[in-house]
């Protein structure tokens, strides 16, 4: 190899490093140590110059083993330089905004990134432990990553960190939640885990204590305040650093991964830092020239890196299915913090937790697909027992969508959409009502259900048709459901005066009703519904405001309204709120007296 020549970028390696190819094991160990030394001293970036250009293949075996009687870490060349060590050791390839959120964490004890949609968040979260716990010795530094739910660990994060250490030849193997590396004496120490915590066990950031310490919190903005500030107690003392990324809380103008965040836009602020990715800083959008992907696997086509990114097209749909103002969109495009949840009747954060929600198990749940019933192939739990029924929007003078919800006890599952002139005609929506009442009638009666199945139908429109025909056929015996016809238009039935929430008409009775159901307990964070629905669905769920009337009666935006500010007609959410909604007693109160 010939001598490098001296200049601010490539200083002369002395000795240089071609002299090891031809010295004997004494004199290598010697001047590969010099070399080792050397590139030690060196800027990051000058260093892996250097140990790229000008140390052959043959010679680095030499220089590294020098490094790691130096460092104590086979990879201590890159301990100040984890985008060049995810570049040059993982042989991965990154863009801009990912390298600067990397290397931010040697410099600062805490690191913000509130990210925008499809960004990368997980995959750089997962990168940055791999880093942390392979450039230090074995036995002194501990990576700790944690999340909201432990789904979100166990099935987010750690699948990247599992197939990334093998795939590099890193030291040690993985689990499904730990990362395990043997030490000097042939043990395995657990150089990294991922946990969750209850939101609000005060304990659970506590007691935790390593010579180095990397603490990854994935999906912060949903993390608890108390969990969040907690992490204080592990930043003390010694080597200890966090990254915390995420996508900003859409509905809490108080949480804590805001605080951070604001707290690292302190320009006096020195230990903290905020660096947001936003979708709109995409390569896919600004141009940025970014190299070729090396994570997918073999045989997949050479591509660009911003293939994987966020493209206009996806943030012009966004922006047009939710509204410019929506919360999802400031959050999961912009990537900042929506203040005030936007007004919204349903905060979008309560759909997509109840989207989430893991299926029960145990005795007397059964999956859907084991009943052996006809067309019934969704995996989702159903409960022995539950009450079946049906939710039924009809479009209004054949236009919009004809959509139909089923809601199987706390579970809410898509049954049928449709647009277009098949549903001018009565008959056929009718017939398709029956059909879905008949596969109802089907799983309550392989439920055991004590329920008769309960089809409400809104009848604005040719829906008024639609009842009459499903009741005249609940009389002739072509079905057992009970058919209940709402007016969405009409008062509710009942008005209570103490009600933080009076609703002015059954429509926005239905609104608030669901709004509960998917409000969060705040003894478990969670809703009382499962959500088995589609995107377009949940969108349209968390797409209405609420507002109030001079009376002080809460109304939900109109669809006219909505659809004056670029929405659509949110048929397939009317259809979950019908499905829901139960605008009449199960069983009618029984009179007393002849006259009553």
């Amino acid at each position: 190899m010939p001598s490098v020549q001296p200049g601010p970028s490539s200083p002369r390696l002395v000795p240089p490093a071609s002299k090891l190819r031809h010295a004997r094991p004494g004199i290598v160990s010697r001047d590969a140590g010099n070399v080792a030394d050397i590139l030690l001293r060196l800027p990051p970036a000058t260093r892996r110059d250097a140990f790229k250009n000008q140390i052959t293949a043959r010679e680095r075996p030499h220089v590294m083993t020098e490094v790691e009687r130096a460092t104590g870490s086979l990879y201590g060349l890159w301990r100040d330089t984890p985008s060049g060590f995810v570049e040059d050791v993982l042989g991965e390839s990154m863009w801009s905004k990912q390298r600067r959120v990397l290397d931010a964490l040697v410099d600062h004890k805490r690191t913000a990134v509130p990210a925008g949609f499809g960004v990368g968040k997980t995959h750089l979260a997962a990168r940055a432990a791999v880093w942390f716990v392979n450039v230090y010795p074995v036995g002194t530094a501990l990576c700790i990553t944690t999340a909201t739910r432990f789904r979100q660990v166990q099935r987010q994060l750690w699948p990247h960190i599992r197939k990334v250490v093998p795939r590099a030849g890193l030291p040690g193997q993985c689990d499904t939640v730990q990362y395990k590396m043997p030490d000097a004496y042939g043990n395995d120490f657990v150089a990294a885990y991922g946990f969750s915590a209850p939101a609000n066990d005060e304990a659970a950031m506590q007691g935790i204590h390593m010579s180095h310490l990397l603490l990854i919190v994935d999906e912060a903005g949903g993390i608890a305040p108390m969990i969040g500030h907690g992490t204080n107690n592990l930043l003390t003392g010694g080597h200890a650093a966090m990254l915390a990324i995420g996508n900003p809380a859409m509905d809490d103008p108080a949480s804590w991964f805001e605080e951070l965040c604001l707290e690292g836009e302190d320009p006096d602020e020195q230990t903290t830092i905020t660096l947001p990715i936003s979708s709109l800083d995409s390569p896919a959008i600004t141009g940025e020239r970014v190299p070729y992907c090396n994570d997918c696997p073999a045989g997949v086509a050479r591509h660009s890196l911003a293939q994987h990114m966020p493209d206009q097209d996806w943030v012009d749909r966004t922006i047009r299915s939710y509204g410019e103002d929506h919360p999802y969109v400031i959050a999961k495009v912009y990537a900042k913090f929506p203040k005030g949840g936007g007004g919204l009747a349903i905060p979008p954060t309560w759909v997509e937790d109840a989207r989430d929600q893991d299926d029960p198990t145990g005795p007397g749940w059964h999956r859907l697909c084991d009943l052996g019933l006809e067309g019934e192939n969704a995996e989702h739990t159903v409960r022995e027992g539950a009450w079946v029924r049906l939710g039924v929007d009809v479009a209004a003078d054949g236009g919009d969508e004809f959509t139909i919800y089923r809601c199987v006890g706390d579970a809410v599952e898509f049954r049928h959409a449709s647009a277009g002139a098949d549903n001018d005609n009565q008959v056929t929506v009718a017939e398709k009502v029956l059909e879905e009442i008949h596969a109802a009638q089907r799983l309550a009666d392989a439920l055991s259900s004590p329920h008769k199945v309960r089809v409400k139908v809104d009848k604005n429109g040719i829906g008024h048709g639609v009842v009459g025909m499903l009741e005249r056929w609940a009389d002739n015996g072509r079905h057992q459901a009970q058919i209940v016809g709402v007016m969405v238009s009409e008062s509710p039935s009942q008005d209570d005066p103490g009600a933080v929430m009076r609703p002015w008409t059954k429509r926005d009775e239905m609104w608030l009703a669901t709004r509960s159901l998917l409000q969060p307990d705040p003894s478990t964070g969670r809703g009382r519904l499962r959500l088995l629905v589609d995107r377009k669905a949940a969108t349209q769920l968390s797409t209405p405001k609420q507002q109030f009337n001079t009376g002080g009666y809460t109304k939900i935006e109109s669809k006219k309204s909505m659809t004056s500010r670029g929405m659509k007609s949110p048929d397939r959410a009317e259809a979950i709120l019908l499905a829901l909604y139960e605008p009449e007693p199960l069983v009618q109160p029984r009179r007393r007296g002849l006259l009553n």
